[in-house]
């Protein structure tokens, strides 16, 4: 099953299937969160299964579904960042790799069904790997379904975003989120007040109740207290310099996006805390740290030099002050 919120898009989109409508590609564009792999896992393993039930999920136990498990299936490729010669990981979905699978895709399906290709994310698919996806696109075997998944779906080419299904994936509303938040075993009064920060994103707020989360939170907090006082800003960018860079960002544009707004009945703690810290802050100044940070997250795994960019993001906070 999947969340209860992708529902209505499942619905609808085996509506489809069984109208013999499906598109040959699909593209899932949705904040990190909101459940959108789910969503794909559960198409590719509907599409490879012999025996759907009555929602159109797959059985589980099928030749199909075992061989999935197994993660062997002949008629599926998933398609990732991986690890160059070096053994880093690369920061771009390179064209061998879509090369490599869409020679597969135009071959006669193993068990005469569809052929199935999750992209994830889609996003970081360079130039070339990019135009040698949309020439399959653009000419697509009748039984070959592409899956797209991007969380920055501007930055994938228009040309292929043309050629794709998009599929809606919306937010929950605040019960069906608090649900399932409750369902998987976060106490109620922790998941009322990470949804807030969260923005009604139930994933997000899941990762955000956690307690070392909430730890890097408290952390974070401490350092806006510091800029706010006019502390240097090189030690502290030195701080954020980790592995948890991209995850430091992204909660420190949540905590503003929370404390700027509106109260909540669900504020607490530490989020009171930092609206008090931002009261004595210059609005526009704070509002353009907040693009300024979210900006600098969007270049971290650029050529740009980290520490210099985490620096600055300290810098337009501090700014906001002085």
């Amino acid at each position: 099953m999947i969340a209860p919120w992708l529902l209505p898009s499942w619905q609808q989109l085996s509506a489809r299937r069984r109208a013999d409508r499906l598109p040959h590609a699909l593209l899932l564009a949705a904040p990190a969160g909101l459940g959108q792999l789910e969503f794909a896992l559960a198409l590719v393993h509907s599409l490879l299964c012999d025996h759907n039930d009555a929602e159109g999920f797959a059985c589980g136990r099928c030749r199909g579904c075992q061989l999935l498990a197994a993660g062997s299936h002949p008629d599926y490729r998933f398609i990732s960042l991986e690890l160059n010669d070096q053994g880093k990981l690369r920061r771009e979905i390179v064209i061998e790799q879509i090369r490599d699978l869409c020679e597969r895709s135009a071959r006669t399906s193993h068990f005469g069904g569809h052929r199935l290709a999750l992209i994830d994310p889609a996003d970081k698919l360079n130039r070339n790997a990019a135009n040698a996806l949309l020439k399959t696109l653009e000419e697509p075997d009748a039984n070959a379904v592409f899956v797209l998944l991007s969380e920055q779906p501007a930055r994938l080419p228009a040309t292929i975003r043309s050629r794709c299904q998009r599929i809606a994936i919306p937010l929950p509303s605040h019960e069906q989120a608090l649900d399932w938040l409750t369902a998987e075993g976060v106490p109620a009064a922790a998941a009322a007040a990470a949804l807030v920060l969260a923005d009604g994103n139930p994933g997000e707020a899941k990762a955000l109740a956690t307690p070392a989360v909430q730890g890097l939170l408290k952390d974070l907090i401490e350092d806006i207290a510091a800029l706010a006082a006019g502390q240097a800003l090189a030690p502290i960018a030195s701080r954020w310099d980790d592995e948890q860079a991209e995850l430091r960002l992204r909660s420190l544009a949540r905590l503003l996006t929370a404390a700027l707004r509106n109260g909540s009945p669900d504020d607490r703690g530490e989020i009171a805390r930092l609206r008090g810290l931002l009261a004595g802050a210059d609005f526009n100044r704070m509002s353009a740290a907040w693009d300024r940070i979210n900006w600098i997250r969007g270049q971290l795994d650029s050529p740009l030099r980290r520490e210099l960019l985490l620096i600055d993001a300290a810098a337009a906070l501090r700014a906001a002050w002085h």
